[in-house]
Protein backbone atom coordinates (compact mmCIF):
# COMPACT_ATOMS: atom_id res chain seq x y z
CA UNK A 1 0.00 0.00 0.00
CA UNK A 2 1.33 3.53 -1.20
CA UNK A 3 1.96 5.88 1.98
CA UNK A 4 0.03 8.87 1.91
CA UNK A 5 2.40 12.20 1.83
CA UNK A 6 3.56 13.52 4.67
CA UNK A 7 2.05 16.28 6.40
CA UNK A 8 4.50 18.72 8.92
CA UNK A 9 2.93 20.54 11.72
CA UNK A 10 -0.38 18.94 11.57
CA UNK A 11 -1.47 20.25 15.10
CA UNK A 12 0.13 23.18 17.21
CA UNK A 13 1.86 22.60 20.50
CA UNK A 14 -0.14 22.12 23.55
CA UNK A 15 1.27 24.73 25.21
CA UNK A 16 3.41 28.23 24.72
CA UNK A 17 6.86 27.41 22.89
CA UNK A 18 9.70 29.69 23.42
CA UNK A 19 10.46 28.57 19.44
CA UNK A 20 7.65 29.70 17.90
CA UNK A 21 9.26 29.95 14.36
CA UNK A 22 8.59 27.28 11.47
CA UNK A 23 10.98 24.54 11.47
CA UNK A 24 11.94 24.70 7.56
CA UNK A 25 13.17 20.94 6.88
CA UNK A 26 15.98 20.27 3.72
CA UNK A 27 15.88 17.19 1.50
CA UNK A 28 17.54 14.04 3.48
CA UNK A 29 20.85 14.07 1.84
CA UNK A 30 22.17 11.77 4.02
CA UNK A 31 21.35 8.87 6.74
CA UNK A 32 23.09 7.84 9.16
CA UNK A 33 21.97 4.29 10.81
CA UNK A 34 22.95 3.02 13.70
CA UNK A 35 23.09 -0.74 13.58
CA UNK A 36 24.63 -1.31 16.88
CA UNK A 37 26.71 0.55 19.17
CA UNK A 38 29.18 -1.68 19.78
CA UNK A 39 33.01 -1.11 18.82
CA UNK A 40 35.31 -4.17 19.21
CA UNK A 41 38.10 -1.39 19.34
CA UNK A 42 38.50 1.12 22.61
CA UNK A 43 40.22 3.96 20.66
CA UNK A 44 41.45 6.75 23.09
CA UNK A 45 39.78 9.51 20.89
CA UNK A 46 36.47 8.08 20.78
CA UNK A 47 33.48 10.38 20.57
CA UNK A 48 31.01 7.56 21.39
CA UNK A 49 29.56 7.17 24.70
CA UNK A 50 28.01 3.39 24.75
CA UNK A 51 30.48 1.52 22.65
CA UNK A 52 30.25 -1.65 24.93
CA UNK A 53 26.21 -1.82 23.89
CA UNK A 54 25.54 -4.59 22.01
CA UNK A 55 21.86 -3.93 20.84
CA UNK A 56 21.06 -4.87 17.39
CA UNK A 57 18.92 -2.24 15.23
CA UNK A 58 15.41 -4.12 14.88
CA UNK A 59 14.40 -5.06 11.52
CA UNK A 60 11.37 -3.34 12.20
CA UNK A 61 13.38 0.34 12.57
CA UNK A 62 14.69 -0.26 9.21
CA UNK A 63 11.47 -0.99 7.98
CA UNK A 64 10.24 2.41 10.00
CA UNK A 65 13.55 3.96 8.64
CA UNK A 66 11.66 3.12 4.58
CA UNK A 67 8.33 3.98 5.49
CA UNK A 68 8.91 7.18 7.31
CA UNK A 69 11.83 8.72 5.19
CA UNK A 70 11.77 7.36 2.00
CA UNK A 71 8.34 6.51 0.84
CA UNK A 72 7.27 9.75 1.79
CA UNK A 73 10.02 11.74 -0.91
CA UNK A 74 11.64 13.55 2.44
CA UNK A 75 15.45 12.57 0.44
CA UNK A 76 16.94 14.13 -2.01
CA UNK A 77 16.72 11.99 -5.63
CA UNK A 78 20.42 10.44 -4.08
CA UNK A 79 20.92 9.23 -0.85
CA UNK A 80 23.85 8.17 0.48
CA UNK A 81 23.17 5.45 3.61
CA UNK A 82 25.98 5.71 6.10
CA UNK A 83 26.27 2.79 8.88
CA UNK A 84 27.87 4.21 11.73
CA UNK A 85 27.72 4.93 15.22
CA UNK A 86 29.62 1.94 16.51
CA UNK A 87 31.60 -0.90 14.00
CA UNK A 88 29.20 -1.56 11.68
CA UNK A 89 31.02 -5.25 10.71
CA UNK A 90 29.97 -6.79 14.24
CA UNK A 91 26.53 -6.94 12.98
CA UNK A 92 26.54 -10.59 10.68
CA UNK A 93 26.22 -9.74 6.41
CA UNK A 94 22.26 -11.74 6.54
CA UNK A 95 21.17 -8.98 8.67
CA UNK A 96 22.56 -6.40 6.32
CA UNK A 97 21.06 -8.40 3.10
CA UNK A 98 17.70 -8.27 4.74
CA UNK A 99 18.03 -4.13 6.06
CA UNK A 100 19.36 -3.11 2.41
CA UNK A 101 16.24 -5.57 0.88
CA UNK A 102 13.35 -3.42 3.31
CA UNK A 103 14.82 -0.05 2.56
CA UNK A 104 14.98 -0.72 -1.43
CA UNK A 105 11.56 -1.75 -1.18
CA UNK A 106 10.28 1.89 0.28
CA UNK A 107 12.63 3.57 -1.81
CA UNK A 108 14.06 1.91 -5.31
CA UNK A 109 11.34 3.41 -7.83
CA UNK A 110 12.33 7.40 -6.41
CA UNK A 111 15.58 6.88 -4.52
CA UNK A 112 19.12 5.64 -5.54
CA UNK A 113 20.83 4.70 -2.50
CA UNK A 114 24.13 4.42 -2.16
CA UNK A 115 25.37 2.30 1.01
CA UNK A 116 28.62 3.31 3.19
CA UNK A 117 30.47 1.80 5.97
CA UNK A 118 33.05 3.31 7.87
CA UNK A 119 34.39 0.75 9.66
CA UNK A 120 37.76 -0.16 11.72
CA UNK A 121 38.77 -2.95 9.10
CA UNK A 122 39.53 -5.65 11.62
CA UNK A 123 36.42 -7.72 11.14
CA UNK A 124 37.35 -7.56 6.66
CA UNK A 125 36.91 -11.30 5.61
CA UNK A 126 36.22 -12.54 1.93
CA UNK A 127 32.44 -12.68 2.76
CA UNK A 128 32.38 -9.14 3.66
CA UNK A 129 34.30 -8.16 0.40
CA UNK A 130 31.70 -10.19 -1.95
CA UNK A 131 29.07 -8.29 0.22
CA UNK A 132 31.03 -5.06 -0.64
CA UNK A 133 30.85 -5.80 -4.39
CA UNK A 134 27.40 -6.94 -4.63
CA UNK A 135 25.63 -4.04 -3.54
CA UNK A 136 28.67 -1.40 -4.48
CA UNK A 137 29.35 -0.22 -0.95
CA UNK A 138 31.10 2.36 -0.53
CA UNK A 139 34.14 1.45 2.02
CA UNK A 140 35.88 4.03 4.77
CA UNK A 141 38.72 2.15 6.53
CA UNK A 142 40.15 3.76 9.68
CA UNK A 143 43.53 3.50 9.78
CA UNK A 144 45.79 6.34 10.85
CA UNK A 145 48.87 5.66 9.53
CA UNK A 146 52.07 3.51 10.00
CA UNK A 147 51.80 0.79 12.79
CA UNK A 148 53.75 2.93 15.39
CA UNK A 149 51.10 5.89 14.83
CA UNK A 150 48.34 3.79 14.42
CA UNK A 151 48.43 1.37 17.49
CA UNK A 152 49.32 4.56 19.77
CA UNK A 153 45.27 5.56 19.74
CA UNK A 154 43.68 2.70 17.83
CA UNK A 155 43.85 -0.07 20.68
CA UNK A 156 41.59 -3.29 20.92
CA UNK A 157 39.47 -3.64 24.60
CA UNK A 158 42.88 -5.72 26.10
CA UNK A 159 45.20 -2.87 24.71
CA UNK A 160 46.77 -4.09 21.85
CA UNK A 161 47.20 -2.50 19.25
CA UNK A 162 45.03 -2.93 15.97
CA UNK A 163 47.29 -1.86 13.14
CA UNK A 164 47.87 -5.49 11.98
CA UNK A 165 43.94 -7.04 11.62
CA UNK A 166 42.82 -3.69 10.29
CA UNK A 167 45.85 -3.46 7.32
CA UNK A 168 44.77 -7.28 6.96
CA UNK A 169 41.39 -6.22 6.20
CA UNK A 170 42.35 -3.06 4.10
CA UNK A 171 44.38 -5.38 2.24
CA UNK A 172 41.69 -7.50 1.20
CA UNK A 173 39.59 -4.67 0.35
CA UNK A 174 42.45 -3.49 -2.23
CA UNK A 175 43.40 -6.79 -3.64
CA UNK A 176 39.51 -7.45 -4.58
CA UNK A 177 40.10 -4.23 -6.88
CA UNK A 178 37.30 -2.56 -4.53
CA UNK A 179 37.36 1.19 -4.54
CA UNK A 180 38.23 2.57 -0.88
CA UNK A 181 39.47 5.45 1.18
CA UNK A 182 41.19 5.59 4.16
CA UNK A 183 40.52 8.11 7.24
CA UNK A 184 43.33 9.18 9.33
CA UNK A 185 42.99 10.84 12.65
CA UNK A 186 45.50 13.42 13.31
CA UNK A 187 47.36 13.83 16.25
CA UNK A 188 49.89 16.28 17.33
CA UNK A 189 52.60 13.37 16.64
CA UNK A 190 51.63 12.65 13.27
CA UNK A 191 51.96 16.67 12.06
CA UNK A 192 55.31 16.10 12.53
CA UNK A 193 55.12 12.47 10.38
CA UNK A 194 54.09 14.17 6.87
CA UNK A 195 56.62 12.50 4.89
CA UNK A 196 56.33 8.93 6.96
CA UNK A 197 52.83 9.01 6.39
CA UNK A 198 52.89 9.76 2.48
CA UNK A 199 55.15 7.00 2.00
CA UNK A 200 52.99 4.74 3.80
CA UNK A 201 49.89 5.48 1.80
CA UNK A 202 51.81 5.35 -1.49
CA UNK A 203 53.39 1.74 -0.32
CA UNK A 204 49.91 -0.01 0.81
CA UNK A 205 48.34 1.58 -2.80
CA UNK A 206 45.78 3.47 -0.75
CA UNK A 207 44.50 6.22 -3.33
CA UNK A 208 42.22 8.12 -1.79
CA UNK A 209 43.05 10.04 1.81
CA UNK A 210 40.58 12.01 4.02
CA UNK A 211 42.07 13.76 7.21
CA UNK A 212 40.64 14.29 10.72
CA UNK A 213 41.72 16.21 13.28
CA UNK A 214 41.57 14.69 16.88
CA UNK A 215 38.74 16.54 17.96
CA UNK A 216 36.76 17.07 21.40
CA UNK A 217 34.23 15.20 21.15
CA UNK A 218 31.87 13.49 23.82
CA UNK A 219 33.99 11.62 26.24
CA UNK A 220 36.82 12.63 24.71
CA UNK A 221 37.41 16.10 25.91
CA UNK A 222 41.02 17.39 25.07
CA UNK A 223 43.01 17.20 21.87
CA UNK A 224 46.57 17.20 21.35
CA UNK A 225 45.72 19.61 18.60
CA UNK A 226 44.64 22.66 20.65
CA UNK A 227 47.14 25.59 20.61
CA UNK A 228 48.81 28.20 18.00
CA UNK A 229 51.84 25.88 17.90
CA UNK A 230 49.57 22.56 16.31
CA UNK A 231 47.76 25.41 14.09
CA UNK A 232 51.46 26.07 12.30
CA UNK A 233 52.22 22.37 12.69
CA UNK A 234 48.71 21.79 10.84
CA UNK A 235 49.65 24.16 7.93
CA UNK A 236 53.52 22.61 7.68
CA UNK A 237 51.99 18.95 7.25
CA UNK A 238 49.50 20.65 4.66
CA UNK A 239 51.88 22.20 2.90
CA UNK A 240 54.26 19.06 2.89
CA UNK A 241 51.65 17.02 1.44
CA UNK A 242 51.00 19.49 -1.18
CA UNK A 243 54.69 19.31 -1.94
CA UNK A 244 54.44 15.61 -2.42
CA UNK A 245 51.08 15.75 -4.55
CA UNK A 246 52.51 18.29 -6.79
CA UNK A 247 55.79 16.08 -7.55
CA UNK A 248 53.44 13.19 -8.86
CA UNK A 249 52.53 12.60 -12.48
CA UNK A 250 49.02 11.28 -11.23
CA UNK A 251 49.05 12.01 -6.87
CA UNK A 252 46.18 10.27 -4.68
CA UNK A 253 42.99 12.04 -3.66
CA UNK A 254 43.20 13.89 -0.63
CA UNK A 255 39.52 14.83 0.94
CA UNK A 256 40.91 17.83 2.73
CA UNK A 257 43.39 19.57 -0.50
CA UNK A 258 40.44 19.05 -3.23
CA UNK A 259 37.98 20.03 -0.50
CA UNK A 260 39.74 23.08 -0.34
CA UNK A 261 40.42 23.79 -3.83
CA UNK A 262 37.06 23.23 -4.97
CA UNK A 263 35.54 25.74 -2.16
CA UNK A 264 38.04 28.03 -3.03
CA UNK A 265 37.27 28.23 -6.75
CA UNK A 266 33.60 27.69 -6.75
CA UNK A 267 31.26 30.24 -7.96
CA UNK A 268 29.40 32.72 -5.02
CA UNK A 269 26.27 31.49 -5.01
CA UNK A 270 27.84 27.55 -4.37
CA UNK A 271 29.57 28.48 -1.35
CA UNK A 272 28.63 27.73 2.03
CA UNK A 273 26.70 25.11 1.83
CA UNK A 274 26.64 23.16 5.32
CA UNK A 275 24.22 20.16 5.48
CA UNK A 276 25.09 20.33 9.32
CA UNK A 277 23.34 23.37 10.39
CA UNK A 278 20.24 22.43 8.04
CA UNK A 279 16.97 20.34 9.34
CA UNK A 280 16.88 16.85 8.41
CA UNK A 281 19.79 17.04 5.72
CA UNK A 282 21.76 15.13 7.50
CA UNK A 283 19.50 12.44 10.03
CA UNK A 284 20.56 10.19 12.22
CA UNK A 285 18.89 6.89 13.18
CA UNK A 286 19.76 5.63 16.74
CA UNK A 287 19.74 1.96 17.40
CA UNK A 288 16.68 2.02 18.92
CA UNK A 289 14.84 4.05 16.77
CA UNK A 290 15.67 7.76 18.39
CA UNK A 291 15.58 10.67 15.45
CA UNK A 292 18.08 13.32 15.64
CA UNK A 293 19.74 16.15 12.97
CA UNK A 294 22.53 18.07 12.52
CA UNK A 295 25.71 16.98 13.21
CA UNK A 296 25.54 13.55 13.49
CA UNK A 297 28.23 12.97 16.74
CA UNK A 298 25.12 15.10 18.66
CA UNK A 299 22.64 12.02 19.85
CA UNK A 300 23.49 11.41 22.90
CA UNK A 301 25.37 14.32 24.34
CA UNK A 302 24.30 15.51 27.80
CA UNK A 303 21.95 18.29 27.19
CA UNK A 304 18.92 18.46 28.96
CA UNK A 305 17.44 21.75 27.35
CA UNK A 306 17.65 19.43 23.73
CA UNK A 307 16.64 16.19 25.32
CA UNK A 308 20.38 15.04 24.75
CA UNK A 309 19.54 15.89 21.17
CA UNK A 310 17.50 13.10 20.53
CA UNK A 311 14.32 14.59 19.20
CA UNK A 312 11.95 11.79 18.57
CA UNK A 313 11.46 8.32 17.97
CA UNK A 314 10.83 6.35 14.45
CA UNK A 315 8.48 4.60 15.87
CA UNK A 316 6.38 7.02 17.74
CA UNK A 317 5.33 10.47 16.18
CA UNK A 318 7.72 9.90 13.29
CA UNK A 319 9.42 12.69 11.20
CA UNK A 320 6.04 14.55 12.04
CA UNK A 321 6.52 14.42 15.85
CA UNK A 322 10.27 14.95 15.99
CA UNK A 323 9.99 17.99 13.56
CA UNK A 324 7.36 19.66 16.57
CA UNK A 325 9.66 18.73 18.94
CA UNK A 326 10.60 21.81 21.23
CA UNK A 327 14.06 20.50 22.03
CA UNK A 328 14.39 20.50 18.20
CA UNK A 329 13.25 24.24 17.89
CA UNK A 330 15.18 25.44 20.32
CA UNK A 331 18.49 23.24 18.79
CA UNK A 332 17.63 24.69 15.80
CA UNK A 333 17.00 28.44 16.82
CA UNK A 334 20.43 28.29 18.60
CA UNK A 335 22.39 26.71 15.61
CA UNK A 336 20.69 29.70 13.58
CA UNK A 337 21.87 32.29 15.98
CA UNK A 338 25.33 30.51 15.67
CA UNK A 339 25.68 30.98 12.27
CA UNK A 340 24.50 34.03 11.98
CA UNK A 341 27.38 35.36 14.18
CA UNK A 342 29.69 33.23 11.87
CA UNK A 343 28.80 35.52 9.45
CA UNK A 344 29.40 38.71 11.04
CA UNK A 345 32.80 37.41 12.39
CA UNK A 346 34.00 35.29 10.23
CA UNK A 347 36.10 36.20 7.30
CA UNK A 348 36.04 32.49 5.81
CA UNK A 349 32.47 32.04 6.81
CA UNK A 350 31.40 31.56 2.49
CA UNK A 351 33.42 28.86 2.22
CA UNK A 352 32.46 27.14 5.39
CA UNK A 353 28.38 28.23 6.48
CA UNK A 354 28.49 28.55 10.24
CA UNK A 355 30.75 25.21 11.38
CA UNK A 356 29.47 22.02 13.18
CA UNK A 357 26.86 22.17 15.76
CA UNK A 358 29.01 19.64 17.69
CA UNK A 359 32.53 20.81 18.05
CA UNK A 360 30.30 24.25 19.18
CA UNK A 361 28.63 22.21 21.96
CA UNK A 362 31.48 20.05 22.70
CA UNK A 363 33.95 22.80 22.89
CA UNK A 364 31.90 25.50 24.50
CA UNK A 365 28.45 24.27 25.71
CA UNK A 366 26.72 26.56 23.30
CA UNK A 367 25.43 26.01 19.80
CA UNK A 368 25.41 29.82 20.08
CA UNK A 369 28.98 29.70 19.90
CA UNK A 370 31.76 30.58 16.78
CA UNK A 371 34.89 30.17 16.85
CA UNK A 372 35.98 26.17 17.86
CA UNK A 373 39.50 24.48 17.58
CA UNK A 374 37.79 22.49 14.72
CA UNK A 375 37.02 25.47 12.44
CA UNK A 376 40.26 27.18 13.18
CA UNK A 377 41.99 24.15 12.11
CA UNK A 378 40.34 22.34 9.15
CA UNK A 379 38.88 26.06 8.02
CA UNK A 380 40.69 28.46 8.69
CA UNK A 381 44.55 27.12 8.58
CA UNK A 382 43.65 24.48 5.72
CA UNK A 383 41.64 27.35 3.47
CA UNK A 384 44.64 29.79 4.62
CA UNK A 385 47.36 27.32 3.56
CA UNK A 386 45.43 26.04 0.44
CA UNK A 387 44.72 29.88 -1.13
CA UNK A 388 48.79 30.47 -0.23
CA UNK A 389 49.99 27.60 -2.46
CA UNK A 390 47.51 28.29 -5.18
CA UNK A 391 48.65 31.38 -5.10
CA UNK A 392 52.27 30.17 -5.38
CA UNK A 393 51.36 27.50 -8.19
CA UNK A 394 51.82 24.85 -5.78
CA UNK A 395 48.96 23.71 -5.46
CA UNK A 396 47.21 21.85 -8.50
CA UNK A 397 43.44 23.55 -9.65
Amino acid sequence: MQSEPITFFKRAPASPSRHRQAITPHQVKLLILQPTPFCNLDCSYCYLPDRSDKRRMALETVDAVGREVLARGLTAPELTVIWHAGEPLVVPIDWYQQAFSVLAAHGLSRVKLTHAFQTNGTLIDTQWVEFFRQHQARVGISIDGPKAVHDERRRGRSGQGSFEQGMRGLRRVREAGLPFHVISVLSARSLRMADELFDFYAAEGIRHICFNVEEIEGPHVASSMAGKAREADFAAFLRRFIQRCSAMADPPWVRELAGAVSSLMAPADLKGDNAQVQTLAMLSVGVDGALSTFSPELPGARAPAYDDFNFGNIHTGGISGMLEAESLRGAAADIASGVAACERECRWFQWCGGGAPANKWFETGDLKATETLYCRLTRKVLLETVLDELEAGHCRG
